[in-house]
C-alpha cells in the first residue's frame, strides 16, 4: 500500500477566509499494489490568491512592497509560516493574506481550525510560480552583475594603485565586503580618475577622499559618545568613516527646531562653498535634511592654543589666516558674525575659520533676517560688534573686523571681552591694531580685510 500527497483541483469553502483567497484541499491518497485509490483524507489547505490576481497583478504588487519585505521574500523564496510571524510580528498574518491575495505567495494551513472557523494553524509559505521565476531570474542577474562588478573593482584598484592619495579607496575596491558600498566606490573611482585631480606621489590631506565618498548617510560613520564641544546649536563628536577609517568630526543638531535646522544649513552651505580655501573649514559630508554634517577633525582651537598664540609671530599667523579665510566670503557678501577663539580651529598646521551657523548670506538670499539671534543678542557677547544688537542683517565686513580685534585682545590678555567695550592689550604693537579694529562706529574701522592687514605691516 502506497501513499502520496495530491492537491485538489477545485477550491473548498472555508468560513471567514477572505473572498480574494481560494483554499484547495491537500489530500493524503492511499493506493493499493495495483495503483488503485483506496482512500483519501484532507490533511492541509493550499491557499492561493484568486485567479485574476494570480495571473495579472502580482508583479505590480511585488514592486509596491516595502523594499525590505520584498528583499526578504525574494531571498528566502519559501519557508515555515512561523518565519513570517517571527519577522513581522502581529502584522505578519495580515501581510501574508495580502501577499497571497495579490498572487505573490501561496501558503499551506491546517484543514480545520480548533474553533471550527477559518483555516487551521499556518504551516508553510512559498513564492507563487510567477514570482518564484522572477526571483530566480533576478538572482541570476545579480550573480552576473556581482562578477562584473568585482572585475571592474579590481581593474580600477590597479589604476588607482600609483596614487597614494587614493589608498583607502583602493582598499575598498580590493575588499569583497559590502556589495552596495563597493558599487558606490566604483562610481567614485570612475569619477576620480576622470577628474584628473590625482597625481602620482601627490600627498593630500587625510580627508581628501571624503567629499568624493560622501553620500549623506549617517550610518557610514562610527561616532564616539562623548562630544568634543557643545554649543547652542549643535554638538561635535569625534567620528570615523567606517569604510575607510578616516577620522572626522561629526556635528549634529542638539535641537531640531526650524531655526536650528536653518542655521546648520548655513554652516553646511558655507563650508561647501568656501571650504576649498586652506583657511576655511570644509564640510565633507552632510545630511540632505540638514540634521548633521562632517568635517575634518581639528587639533584644538584658538582658545586651547592661547598660551603659544601670545607670541607675536604665532598670533600674526592666526590673524592673517582668519583674514584670508574671510576674503572670498566677504567679496561674495557673506558675513561670519561669530568670529571668536572657539571658531578658529587648528587643522593640519593651518588656522581655519569654522562654524558659519550665525553667518549672514548675501542680501536677498537670507531666509529669515532674525534667525541668527542667540540668547540676548546676535553673535557671541563680547566678540560681537555693537551694530549686531541693532541691525544685524545689514552687517558688513567691518562687523567681522571688530570681532578679530576682540579676538586679539582676548588672546593677549587672557580675559573675556565685555559687550561693546574694546578689550585692548595693555601695551605693545597689537594695542593699536586692536583699537583700530574695535572702534564703535563700523565706518571708523577698516572696511575690508586688505585695509585691516595693512595695519599689521609693522608686525611683520
Amino acid at each position: 500500500m502506497a501513499q502520496e500527497t495530491v492537491i485538489g483541483s477545485e477550491p473548498v469553502g472555508v468560513p471567514d477566509l477572505p473572498e480574494d483567497l481560494d483554499a484547495f484541499p491537500v489530500y493524503r491518497v492511499t493506493t493499493d499494489a495495483d495503483g488503485h485509490e483506496t482512500g483519501r483524507r484532507i490533511i492541509r489547505l493550499e491557499v492561493r490568491g484568486a485567479v485574476a490576481s494570480r495571473t495579472a497583478g502580482w508583479r505590480d504588487a511585488l514592486e509596491a512592497l516595502d523594499a525590505r519585505d520584498r528583499q526578504w521574500l525574494l531571498k528566502n523564496e519559501a519557508g515555515k509560516a512561523k518565519g513570517i510571524t517571527e519577522r513581522l510580528g502581529r502584522r505578519g498574518i495580515g501581510l501574508l493574506y495580502q501577499w497571497c491575495a495579490s498572487g505573490i505567495v501561496t501558503f499551506q494551513a491546517g484543514a480545520v481550525a480548533p474553533s471550527g472557523r477559518g483555516h487551521g494553524t499556518l504551516v508553510s509559505w512559498r513564492l507563487a510560480d510567477p514570482a518564484l521565476d522572477h526571483a530566480r531570474q533576478a538572482a541570476g542577474e545579480r550573480q552576473i552583475l556581482r562578477a562584473t562588478q568585482e572585475g571592474e573593482a579590481r581593474s580600477l584598484a590597479a589604476e588607482l594603485a600609483p596614487y597614494p592619495a587614493a589608498r583607502q579607496l583602493v582598499a575598498i575596491l580590493d575588499t569583497q565586503g559590502d556589495r552596495s558600498y563597493q558599487g558606490h566606490a566604483i562610481e567614485v573611482a570612475r569619477g576620480l580618475l576622470a577628474s584628473g585631480t590625482l597625481r602620482a606621489g601627490d600627498v593630500r590631506a587625510p580627508w581628501f577622499l571624503m567629499p568624493w565618498l560622501a553620500r549623506g548617510k549617517k550610518a557610514d560613520y562610527a561616532m564616539d559618545r562623548q562630544p568634543i564641544d557643545e554649543g547652542g546649536q549643535g554638538a561635535v563628536y569625534p567620528a570615523a568613516h567606517k569604510p575607510t577609517r578616516i577620522p572626522v568630526a561629526l556635528k549634529r543638531l542638539r535641537f531640531r527646531d526650524e531655526d536650528s535646522v536653518h542655521r546648520m544649513g548655513r554652516e553646511i552651505s558655507a563650508g561647501g562653498r568656501f571650504g576649498s580655501h586652506p583657511n576655511v573649514m570644509p564640510v565633507l559630508d552632510a545630511d540632505p535634511d540638514g540634521q548633521w554634517f562632517t568635517m575634518p577633525l581639528a587639533n584644538g582651537n584658538a582658545a586651547s592654543h592661547a598660551d603659544r598664540l601670545r607670541e607675536t609671530g604665532t598670533l600674526l599667523d592666526l590673524v592673517e589666516a582668519v583674514c584670508e579665510g574671510l576674503r572670498r566670503p566677504h567679496a561674495e557678501d557673506w558675513i561670519h558674525r561669530d568670529i571668536k577663539p572657539a571658531n578658529i580651529l587648528f587643522l593640519e598646521g593651518q588656522w581655519v575659520v569654522g562654524d558659519w551657523g550665525l553667518g549672514r548670506r548675501p542680501r536677498g538670499q537670507s531666509s529669515g533676517p532674525r534667525r541668527t539671534r542667540t540668547g540676548t543678542g546676535f553673535g557671541t557677547e563680547g566678540f560681537a560688534a555693537p551694530e549686531l544688537s541693532g541691525d544685524a542683517h545689514n552687517s558688513t565686513p567691518a562687523t567681522d573686523i571688530y570681532s578679530i580685534g576682540q579676538l586679539i585682545g582676548a588672546i593677549l590678555t587672557g580675559r573675556r571681552p565685555q559687550a561693546n567695550i574694546p578689550l585692548l592689550p595693555e601695551s605693545g604693537p597689537w594695542r593699536a591694531v586692536a583699537a583700530e579694529a574695535t572702534r564703535h562706529d563700523p565706518a571708523d574701522r577698516p572696511q575690508d580685510v586688505d585695509e585691516f592687514l595693512r595695519l599689521l605691516k609693522d608686525l611683520q
